[in-house]
């Protein structure tokens, strides 16, 4: 996930763009995103028949400050089985905090994710 992270954070900078990283569960997270653009957020798929996502992403979205009206992108990195309800549940969860999806993707190669990051960085403020 963290090489999938950085190669669209990549993207996002090739386009003249500044980014910052956050993993999800570090003491340091930022839960106040008002000063952002754009805030993008990725999951790999879990669960055994798929559809899942990480409890602690859920909860991290639910308290972060400053999602209203903010524009937001979403990726899971692909299963078998749930890849399409994860990336909605996960693009549904940033709609309840009042975002607005702009862009979603499923991601399986280090290519793919930097063209995500290209179409990210053309997202304009």
């Amino acid at each position: 996930m963290k090489a999938i992270v950085q190669a669209i954070s990549s993207g996002i900078r090739k386009g003249g763009n500044d980014v910052d990283e956050v993993r999800v569960g570090r003491a340091e997270s930022i839960t106040s995103l008002y000063v952002y653009d754009l805030v993008y957020i990725g999951s790999p798929v879990l669960g055994f028949w798929g559809g899942k996502f990480p409890q602690s992403l859920a909860s991290y979205i639910k308290s972060c400050s400053g999602l209203e009206g903010k524009k937001t992108a979403a990726f899971v990195t692909p299963r078998i089985i749930g890849t399409t309800r994860t990336l909605r549940r996960i693009m549904k969860t940033l709609e309840e905090k009042g975002s607005i999806v702009m862009a979603f993707r499923t991601i399986k190669s280090l290519s793919e994710a930097k063209d995500f990051g290209d179409i990210l960085s053309r997202i304009k403020k």
